[in-house]
């Protein structure tokens, strides 16, 4: 009975939400590809700010939410942004945490609870991932179709000896660096791999035509750490693989291939990750020490932190460095203090669960053509290369963790749907109940 009311109620908040889920997806698309900075109009009356407090307004008018319980993910990241404010007072640079860190952890969240609130169904998850990775593709592209077409570059490393390369960044109206856009490749790596490509052949032959193009641009960014990031990707796909035998035949010939085509630094470049006898050696040896100088940042106030948002003032106070940590872990630390690192530390550990627990609920129930199926694997791989990447990028008050954290939520949900489900159809199914139960059958006419 219970289950019925559910799954009825559930039906109600989907027709609510309707209009706020096609905002949110206009909201990834305008914050991935940056159209209020493109369209200035859109600028000068702040659309995104817009949108988020109209969907945040839908969101919580429906009827359906005012009655939802809390999820553990969703105590951890409340408990975060709390406990950052109630540091404020302990704080070294308070001003900056109201300004700057409280407003742009936020920007953030709002992903979390985007997802969580209005992906509702498998139908609106699969509609959210085609926005997403469209949006990521396009982030590539532009950068690409720049260079191919103008030579543009972007950004540039130091060699030593005075030299400079050039390195591939985000398009002009984009803010990564090139770092971010060997992210951006590693993220939509695995959903290409595992949820567009078996969709058909049509889908196949677009994935075997997309991923050299991946490569490419991930080779023109000169990022090592991205380098790592696609083989923890490459390591995830041949641990969950059948076909072993045929990755690495396909592993040696694209790493022959990509290898031969690449330029001396390039090469210099990706051979320091190993060897300390390059010219890139340095900056290699520079980020471990930058590693160890973070720490040090951090333990000057290690309870509370500098204040949410002002890693980069602290280390350019503590040893000139104007750039925030590059390690996820030093750079939480840094800011909110041992507390705060633990409240995230846990609030990851509820986002692996998830994703674990959903994964053994589908593999029980579903074949590996299933989408949910599929869709798991990926965020699994993606999970995998995400925490090797926080070793390399900051993203406390990045989108990624809250977005994936939200996803964790709703395949959670969704794989708890088809129990619920499989013990409706046990029970003669919801139609049948509903016949026999007069509470039901109210429900179903609300």
């Amino acid at each position: 009975m219970q289950v019925v009311c559910d799954v009825l109620s559930k039906k109600n908040y989907e027709k609510e939400t309707e209009l706020a889920f096609n905002l949110y997806l206009f909201y990834l698309v305008s914050f991935f590809l940056h159209i209020p900075s493109r369209i200035n109009f859109l600028g000068a009356i702040r659309l995104d700010f817009l949108l988020v407090g109209l969907i945040v307004f839908l969101i919580m008018s429906s009827a359906s939410y005012k009655g939802s319980k809390l999820d553990l993910s969703s105590r951890y990241l409340i408990s975060i942004f709390l406990y950052s404010i109630f540091c404020i007072p302990f704080v070294k640079w308070p001003g900056s945490v109201i300004s700057n860190g409280l407003i742009e952890f936020i920007k953030g969240a709002i992903f979390y609870f985007f997802t969580v609130n209005l992906i509702l169904s498998e139908k609106r998850l699969k509609i959210l991932l085609v926005v997403f990775v469209s949006c990521n593709l396009i982030r590539v592209f532009e950068p690409l179709f720049l260079h191919l077409t103008e030579g543009y570059m972007g950004s540039r490393t130091y060699l030593g000896s005075g030299d400079f390369a050039g390195r591939l960044s985000g398009a002009p109206s984009d803010t990564i660096n090139s770092n971010g856009l060997a992210f951006v490749i590693a993220t939509i790596f695995p959903f290409l791999h595992y949820v567009l490509s078996p969709i058909n052949k049509k889908s196949f032959l677009v994935y075997i035509a997309v991923v050299p193009v991946l490569l490419y641009v991930m080779s023109l960014t000169l990022s090592r750490s991205g380098m790592l990031a696609l083989g923890i990707i490459a390591f995830g796909i041949f641990f969950k693989s059948k076909r072993k035998a045929l990755l690495i035949i396909l592993g040696v010939v694209g790493i022959s291939i990509m290898w031969m085509s690449f330029s001396g630094t390039q090469k210099d470049r990706y051979l320091s990750i190993v060897s300390d006898d390059t010219r890139s050696s340095a900056s290699a040896e520079g980020r471990i020490d930058s590693f160890f100088k973070d720490l040090g940042v951090a333990m000057n106030r290690p309870i509370f932190g500098h204040g949410l948002g002002t890693s980069r003032e602290a280390n350019f106070h503590a040893y000139g460095r104007d750039q925030p940590s590059h390690v996820l872990w030093t750079e939480t630390w840094q800011e909110i203090g041992v507390i705060g690192l633990i409240l995230f530390l846990l609030y990851l550990k509820s986002m692996i669960s998830n994703f674990r627990e959903a994964g053994r609920i589908v593999r029980a129930n579903l074949k590996e053509s299933d989408f949910l199926f599929r869709c798991l694997q990926a965020m699994q791989v993606w999970l995998l290369m995400n925490i090797l990447f926080s070793f390399a990028s900051y993203g406390l008050k990045s989108y990624e963790w809250y977005f994936f954290g939200g996803l964790s939520v709703v395949v959670y949900k969704l794989a708890n749907k088809i129990t619920a489900d499989k013990d409706g159809s046990e029970h003669g199914g919801i139609k049948k109940v509903v016949e026999k139960y007069p509470l039901a059958r109210r429900i179903r006419g609300q």
